[in-house]
């Protein structure tokens, strides 16, 4: 049989009937149409529950994995509404996949690190894919902790998302859905997993410094409040990140990727301290002292830099072609920079880059998570494609 796959999709306003229709048509296109794995996105305001109970109606054996997003990609569409949900099923005699769900990541990601690796246990694997809570947790402390562990299996993945509330998030393992945990898959056998990433950030000016950081805040950058840094590249007078343009602002910490040239891994605030100037970034990371760029988005280097990803990922693999490519886009990448284009701006030109016929999925996230030069990084306002191979 080898490894094949399939995508299914649904918009309907009601939970198991959405959950239902998108398994049964993602798992039709499978010898037997049995899934031995369902990686599962779906929008926030299903009742996530009920949303399972139809996935498990129509696949009740697979293993289960997934999480929410601000919206969904299917095949070659971009689904940034209410409801919509993407089901990817594989079968497989050559690949194995194990699921896990573990809560207490809000509370403490190194430990929940630990306890993922733990499970996983040190049995050579091609991948590990993770699904964070993406309000809650210092992902870049998950990630340490996990490369640390598990030195050399590659991990991405992206930060669970609801539709720009910021209210809850939900994370998907088995049969159960938690909020402020972490869904991972591990995947293992006679295949491999290849990982590109981009962005589409380009720096202003001369390096800054972090002169002040901690717990996610960025309290002063080169001495002063980090939001009059900020508003330096804004019009204005603004007093708050609804601001024209910030959509486009950023920062950029440079690092070694590996080869003489240096590389920006991306970040953006999300929360602003009015009274402080200090701006908070998820996910970790940025430390005092550190050195960052200012960076602005290019809607025309977003496009052609997402394209690169994905023509470095053909390169890379010869004439062999994915059983399956996972997508993992920033909700600022979305509707909010390409309105209702997203789709034929983000989703299909890479899907055909790599070749239109593969099972295609993924969702919008609260950040994004890929390798450089062998570390997972967090990102923002970035793209990941993590595609499948069968072995050769």
């Amino acid at each position: 049989m080898s490894t094949h796959s399939g995508v299914g999709q649904s918009t309907l306003e009601d939970a198991r009937a959405a959950g239902f229709s998108a398994a049964t048509s993602a798992c039709s296109q499978l010898p037997d149409s049995t899934a031995d794995l369902l990686i599962v996105f779906a929008t926030a305001a299903y009742d996530q529950p009920t949303l399972l109970s139809g996935i498990r109606e129509a696949a009740p054996d697979a293993q289960l994995v997934g999480c929410s997003g601000e919206g969904v990609i299917a095949d070659n569409d971009s689904h940034e509404v209410d409801c919509a949900v993407v089901v990817m099923a594989m079968a497989s005699d050559s690949i194995r996949a194990q699921t896990y769900l573990i809560e207490g990541y809000a509370e403490d990601p190194s430990g929940c690190a630990e306890t993922l690796a733990a499970r996983i246990g040190h049995e050579p694997a091609m991948g590990i894919i993770v699904f964070p809570d993406g309000l809650v947790g210092d992902c870049t402390s998950f990630l340490d902790r996990l490369n640390s562990a598990l030195p050399g299996v590659p991990v991405v993945g992206g930060t669970s998302a609801d539709d720009m509330q910021f209210s809850r998030t939900y994370q998907y393992g088995g049969d159960q859905v938690a909020s402020g945990a972490v869904a991972a898959v591990v995947l293992r056998g006679a295949g491999r997993l290849e990982v590109a990433v981009s962005h589409g950030c380009l720096p202003i000016g001369t390096a800054r410094r972090i002169s002040q950081a901690g717990g996610g805040w960025v309290q002063e950058i080169d001495g002063r409040h980090a939001w009059s840094v900020f508003k330096e590249y804004l019009d204005g007078d603004p007093e708050d990140l609804n601001a024209d343009g910030i959509v486009h602002l950023c920062v950029g910490t440079p690092i070694e990727n590996g080869t003489a040239a240096k590389t920006m891994v991306i970040r953006t605030p999300m929360q602003l301290d009015r009274e402080s100037g200090a701006l908070f970034f998820p996910g970790g990371g940025l430390a005092t002292g550190q050195s960052i760029h200012m960076t602005r988005r290019d809607t025309e280097q977003i496009r052609r830099s997402a394209e690169e990803c994905a023509r470095s990922l053909r390169q890379e693999s010869g004439q062999a072609k994915p059983v399956m490519v996972l997508q993992f886009d920033c909700a600022g990448r979305g509707k909010i920079m390409f309105g209702g284009c997203a789709a034929g701006e983000i989703v299909e030109p890479l899907h055909a880059e790599m070749g239109s016929s593969i099972p295609w999925a993924g969702f919008h996230t609260y950040g994004e998570i890929a390798p450089i030069a062998g570390h997972p990084l967090y990102h923002n306002y970035t793209v990941a494609l993590c595609a499948l191979y069968d072995a050769a």
